[in-house]
């Protein structure tokens, strides 16, 4: 990601530092978009990266491209990356295509971004985050990113809820994705990356299920705040299988 490098400010460089000493290495990014015609440019030089990377690059095992779901949002793009460790995402990012399809090319418009991009980091929680080969084959996955806030000290206490909430996840025919990450930068604040069959599975399965109805139970209160986002999936991947989905 460093083809930002030149056009964002000191927090972006505060963001590479701090990217390169964590392992796994994973990215949740909004590009700002000037124009729909390049956010579209920008999503398929990124796509054509994902198709190379699925097959050089064995530690790389998300990389996918994503729009904001609903169609209202025309300048708006996202990717969620993740790397096994510091030097998969070094290699990838020294990689004469990534260099070539990407940062060359959003050198050469200096108005590609109407903002700078946003990168949060997040801290893989070991064991708490699943993706199941159905994904690959769902033709619309029903892709939810959540952060939410609590009480100074409050995620002491509603850990070991959100590690029932994935391990009933897991065991949802149409749950198929679900991850559980800690914000490297606040320590009060929770990440999720959730996926789908369906909005209609989200809000009438997954939602109603006695493991979420209880975790909204134990953990609502301490709740601060709460962003949703979702997404739809344009390209790359978040299953690394065969072929990547």
């Amino acid at each position: 990601m460093r083809f930002f490098r030149s056009s964002l400010t000191a927090p972006f460089a505060l963001w590479i530092h701090h990217a390169l000493a964590a392992s796994p290495v994973f990215f949740f990014t909004l590009f700002p978009t000037s124009t729909t015609e390049f956010r579209d440019q920008l999503i398929t030089r990124m796509d054509n990266i994902s198709h190379w990377s699925c097959t050089n690059e064995i530690g790389v095992t998300k990389y996918a491209l994503l729009v904001p779901r609903g169609g209202g949002d025309n300048l708006t793009a996202y990717s969620i990356e993740q790397y096994n460790d510091d030097a998969t995402f070094n290699s990838h990012l020294a990689a004469s295509v990534v260099s070539g399809t990407l940062f060359d090319w959003s050198r050469s418009i200096p108005n590609l971004w109407s903002k700078d991009p946003v990168v949060q980091n997040f801290t893989v929680i070991d064991g708490q985050n699943f993706v199941k080969p159905e994904f690959a084959k769902a033709t619309d996955p029903y892709i939810v990113v959540e952060a939410l806030t609590y009480s100074s000290g409050g995620i002491h206490h509603v850990l070991e809820h959100w590690e029932e909430e994935v391990a009933a996840a897991q065991k949802e025919s149409g749950t198929l994705i679900f991850g559980l990450y800690t914000d490297p930068v606040d320590a009060d604040k929770l990440w999720t990356l959730a996926a789908y069959e369906s909005e209609d599975y989200l809000k009438n399965v997954h939602a109603k299920s006695a493991t979420a109805l209880d975790l909204d139970k134990h953990t609502k209160g301490m709740r601060t705040s709460l962003r949703t986002t979702l997404l739809q999936k344009r390209g790359g991947f978040l299953y690394k299988g065969s072929p990547c989905g």
